[in-house]
């Protein structure tokens, strides 16, 4: 089995595309999946730091409160 991957930026155009490739020969299955958001540069900062073993251990909000100042 081979598969097609096809990007569309207007998504209203997708019943039109499904229906003109299920017309094709040999076509057996038509599945839709959404891109998914890339990750901001903060969030990916914080997954490395959690990775690298940079996190602090607090025992309440107030402690958490003051490390992070």
């Amino acid at each position: 089995m081979t598969q097609l991957i096809v990007t569309i930026e207007d998504a209203s155009l997708l019943p039109d595309l499904k229906k003109a490739i299920k017309m094709l020969r040999g076509v057996g299955n038509i599945s839709v999946k959404k891109a998914e958001t890339p990750l901001n540069e903060n969030t990916l900062r914080a997954m490395r730091d959690v990775k690298e073993g940079h996190t602090i251990k607090c025992k309440s909000v107030e402690e958490y409160l003051e490390k992070v100042k």
